[in-house]
């Protein structure tokens, strides 16, 4: 698994990086396709805030935690990252795709892009991804392992742009765009 390790406001010693390299290697042990994990430290008014993304098979895997020290914070990012983990595992193995000698080969996320501008008073932030085509099953269990309350994606079968979200009732709704 390919770590990287940043920094807003914090200096990352070689301590901090080999002490997050090494427990982040533990969450292989539970499943064994993580494929990168990219770690944030930012310190805000006197207290660290650590944002974990991991590539998981496919599946986007994101935890964010503070505390008053990066230990702290990280200890309670890494927390999330396990539940996530073994639940996205044991889906797997519901479904009978750890079983066959191979994944079933989902595309490969590279990193998404942002892109902090000013477009007007209102727009402060544009962020870029890659659309990838899944079920809407797929899409509903990447919007909460994500935490997000929506997920745009392309559906498998009908091969067109739907957005998946999370109502108020705790049901989920889909908007099927006609274009």
């Amino acid at each position: 698994m390919e770590i990287v390790v940043r920094g807003k406001n914090v200096e990352i010693t070689d301590f901090i990086r080999d002490h997050v390299t090494k427990k982040l290697a533990k969450l292989e042990r539970f499943f064994k396709r993580i494929l990168d994990a990219t770690v944030h430290f930012y310190s805000e008014r006197g207290r660290m805030r650590v944002e974990v993304t991991m590539t998981a098979s496919g599946v986007v895997l994101r935890g964010e935690g503070d505390g008053p020290d990066w230990r702290t914070a990280f200890d309670e990012v890494l927390e999330k990252l396990e539940r996530q983990v073994k639940r996205h595992k044991e889906k797997l193995e519901r479904k009978g795709l750890l079983r066959k000698e191979e994944l079933v080969a989902l595309e490969e996320i590279p990193g998404e892009t942002e892109e902090e501008m000013k477009v007007s008073d209102r727009v402060v932030k544009v962020k870029e991804f890659v659309l990838r085509p899944m079920s809407l099953e797929d899409a509903i269990l990447q919007m909460e392992l994500l935490g997000h309350t929506f997920f745009v994606f392309k559906d498998l079968d009908k091969e067109k742009v739907q957005v998946v979200y999370k109502r108020k009732d705790g049901n989920y709704g889909l908007i099927d765009l006609v274009y």
